[in-house]
């Protein structure tokens, strides 16, 4: 049950790190380079926290602890992809401020 807390838990935070890019499209530009700079903290961040789930979970049985790592992973995969998202937004918004 605590590996699957813990999966919970990094997954419920890379949940947090995908949705904080979204409110780029309304930020300034300083903001924005702000923001990505965060998100990709809280991303490295997320990276090492599956890491040592993934370490943990090697010799658990719990097939919950398993399938909670796998959507933790697809979490970050899919903030990476917001992040790739805010950065050509935030290219496009400098480029249309000048």
């Amino acid at each position: 049950m605590t590996y699957f807390r813990s999966g919970m838990i990094a997954l419920s935070v890379a949940g947090l790190v995908a949705a904080g890019p979204v409110g780029l499209t309304f930020a300034d530009g300083g903001h924005v380079k702000e923001t990505i700079k965060h998100a990709k903290e809280g991303l490295e961040h997320e990276k090492e926290a599956i890491k040592h789930l993934e370490e943990s979970v090697k010799a658990s049985n719990d097939p919950h602890a398993k399938e909670a790592l796998e959507h933790a992973k697809e979490a970050v995969k899919h903030a990476e992809e917001s992040l790739a998202h805010a950065e050509q937004a935030g290219a496009k918004g400098k480029s249309k401020g000048k």
